[in-house]
């Protein structure tokens, strides 16, 4: 039970790191319609496409854990102080 405890730690503080280290810079180049690879080649520190291909799955809900099904859609919606961020919809029919 304590290796379980302490794996989910340590995965959770990755992605925290990770997100705080380079996520918004992921964002934004995601937002302005890089694909992965470019998004790795433009990024000063090393990273490899694959990571980012998986950060942005997960932004855009295709990833493992954000699996969505066809009445749903990711949409980027800003709020009144112009902050940007992905939400779920479901869609008009």
């Amino acid at each position: 039970m304590k290796d379980d405890t302490n794996r989910y730690f340590t995965k959770a503080l990755q992605d925290f790191t990770f997100d705080v280290a380079c996520g918004a810079a992921i964002r934004h180049l995601h937002e302005l319609g890089y694909t992965p690879e470019q998004i790795a080649d433009r990024l000063d520190y090393p990273i490899s496409a694959e990571r980012v291909k998986r950060y942005v799955d997960k932004l855009d809900g295709t990833g493992t854990q954000g699996q969505t099904d066809g009445d749903y859609e990711i949409v980027l919606d800003h709020d009144e102080y112009g902050r940007s961020s992905f939400v779920r919809v479901k869609k008009e029919k």
